[in-house]
């Protein structure tokens, strides 16, 4: 087996990534470090698997031979402090994945609904991750809908059982779906008092009405715990949005409640305008002050047109709130005339701060 001469040096490994683009490769390298004659790996920090062939997100794993859920390093690792697992699936009971107490960063990502974690293994997952900083799912996360997503009581289980899960040193979080159960399911699942940093995609067909619930989901105020209750939009300093349609009201709900935000990322190729031509307009909620995201510094934006970037610069200018950086991709078709008056309005250095976001 090609990986089978590394087995020897798995209790020296401090950091691994491996890259397939063909499952089977992947499946070698997951069959090499599990078995029973595999060492543990107690220096391993970082785990990072990444399988590119196919980023659907089917029903079912399409790679029956190799569907097993394996254990790997003997189910121990206790020092990890990173796994991503990129379309690759595990056991989700063995330790160094159920019980990692040192894990700041999490990601899972492209798993098919029958390979991933049930409700409760996705749950002891992130209960366990009590310094957990940084948590990814995209099209990933618990098998099942949003109705199966509890766990029945035993005795000696905790009370809360099927409370929110605690993620009180959660501040960076990417969340991609397919569905608006999902969306709305795991952020009611969640409590996530330190949270500065969202990311928010929708990877399936929504209607407005999804995002409108969605919208609603995010300035709610969350459930208190020994604290004033406050929305989740409401913590943010910076949020990226990824094609969004929704209602002017929904908008305006949200960034009313988006004071602390000194980061945007929007797209207005699936999104409406008025996510842009809002923030350069007075604010027209009490109590909200005289302009949108007054504390707004920095913007990327997809899929603006020059006249629009440079009216909304203008506008923030004149109103006492200029933005220190702009960012727009290729597609905004700005022309020399666009850029040299952005420059002009300390909006780009003409040295290193003008920059395409990809």
């Amino acid at each position: 087996m090609l990986f089978a001469t590394l087995d020897p040096h798995i209790h020296r490994w401090r950091t691994i990534k491996v890259t397939a683009s063909e499952y089977h490769h992947m499946y070698e390298f997951l069959s090499a470090v599990s078995g029973h004659s595999v060492p543990a790996a107690p220096q391993l920090t970082t785990l990072e698997l990444y399988h590119y062939e196919d980023r659907r997100n089917p029903v079912a794993f399409q790679h029956l031979r190799m569907a097993k859920h394996l254990t790997l390093f003997a189910g121990s690792a206790p020092l990890l402090t990173k796994i991503v697992l990129w379309g690759v699936h595990v056991d989700w009971d063995q330790p160094w994945v159920a019980s990692a107490s040192n894990l700041t960063d999490l990601e899972l990502a492209y798993h098919a609904e029958d390979v991933r974690p049930s409700w409760a293994q996705f749950s002891t997952i992130l209960r366990s991750a009590s310094v957990l900083q940084r948590l990814i799912l995209c099209q990933s996360g618990p098998s099942g809908e949003l109705p199966l997503w509890s766990i029945e009581p035993t005795p000696g289980d905790p009370a809360d059982v099927n409370a929110p899960i605690q993620l009180v040193r959660v501040t960076d979080f990417i969340l991609e779906c397919d569905t608006r159960a999902r969306f709305i399911g795991l952020l009611r699942k969640f409590y996530l008092p330190a949270l500065k940093h969202l990311y928010l995609s929708p990877a399936g067909d929504f209607d407005d009405d999804d995002f409108r619930d969605i919208f609603r989901e995010l300035t709610r105020p969350a459930s208190p715990v020994q604290e004033q209750p406050r929305s989740l939009a409401s913590r943010l300093e910076s949020l990226a949005i990824s094609a969004l349609p929704c209602e002017v009201e929904c908008i305006e709900t949200l960034y009313g409640e988006l004071q602390n935000l000194g980061s945007l990322n929007i797209s207005l190729y699936y999104s409406d305008p008025y996510f842009l031509d809002i923030i350069s307009t007075p604010c027209t909620l009490p109590g909200r002050g005289d302009i949108w995201l007054p504390r707004l510094a920095t913007l990327y934006v997809y899929g603006a047109s020059g006249i629009a970037l440079r009216r909304f610069v203008l506008q923030r200018k004149e109103a006492g709130v200029p933005l220190s950086s702009l960012y727009v991709d290729r597609g905004c078709g700005l022309d020399d005339e666009d850029v040299d008056w952005l420059k002009v309005n300390n909006i780009f250095d003409p040295d290193d701060e003008w920059s395409d976001v990809d």
